[in-house]
């Protein structure tokens, strides 16, 4: 019997060693250090060529948006935080920040994204990025319809023939399409979504519309950590 007590205290004593290292593995994952759940998120953070990318692209920390056009939450944080972000971190080359298309709310959210990509190729991304979300409506209201999508290429003075046929051959589809299948892989259930990439793998994940002294925090504690 002394035995039995004997080998059920050891076995108890390996499963509450085990309990512990497996809660420490969650911790570690949870906090975005390197480990080999963060390196599978890292598959689908890398920058790609056609990535429209703001900022140094070998920054040594990389903000991730997957966001929506036509999303009200990803409106408001372009407005309001979005602009001490690029001041503060990405202007002075402590990251860079990349747009990954996250559409849910239908069709006009992959257009908008469709005629983003094609005003990227006469180097106007990020100026119809803006647009877009300056002149953003009710979701689905018809304010990101194809007539005023164009109308806001030609109000940036964009070669229209090279713009139309480029949005009307759907050459951008994949890329939306993978963008949003990437950020479900990653757990995206909404937008704005941001991932934020740092040395040695360290990935961080905020949620919603979070104020800038999240990012700035999140890129200075990897910068310096």
């Amino acid at each position: 019997m002394v035995i039995g007590v004997a080998t059920i205290a050891v076995v108890g004593a390996i499963l509450v060693l085990a309990l512990y290292q497996m809660q420490n593995a969650s911790r570690v994952t949870s906090s975005g250090a390197s480990t080999s759940a963060s390196d599978q998120r890292l598959a689908y953070l890398t920058i790609l060529p056609n990535y429209a990318v703001l900022g140094p692209r070998n920054a040594s920390v990389t903000i991730f948006e997957f966001g929506d056009f036509q999303c009200p939450a990803c409106d408001n944080w372009f407005k309001t935080q979005e602009p001490q972000v690029l001041q503060n971190l990405v202007d002075t080359g402590k990251a860079n920040f990349v747009w990954r298309d996250f559409e849910y709310y239908g069709i006009d959210s992959t257009n908008a994204s469709q005629a983003a990509y094609a005003a990227g190729e006469q180097g106007k991304f990020w100026q119809f990025y803006d647009l877009l979300y300056t002149n953003q409506g009710g979701i689905n209201s018809g304010w990101a319809n194809k007539t005023n999508l164009f109308g806001f290429a030609q109000g940036l003075g964009l070669n229209m023939t090279q713009f139309a046929s480029s949005f009307n051959s759907g050459k951008y589809l994949n890329i939306v399409t993978t963008n949003f299948n990437d950020g479900k892989k990653l757990g995206v259930t909404g937008t704005p979504t941001f991932f934020v990439v740092g040395p040695h793998g360290k990935v961080v994940e905020i949620v919603g519309s979070q104020p800038y002294s999240v990012f700035q925090n999140t890129v200075n504690s990897m910068l310096n950590g």
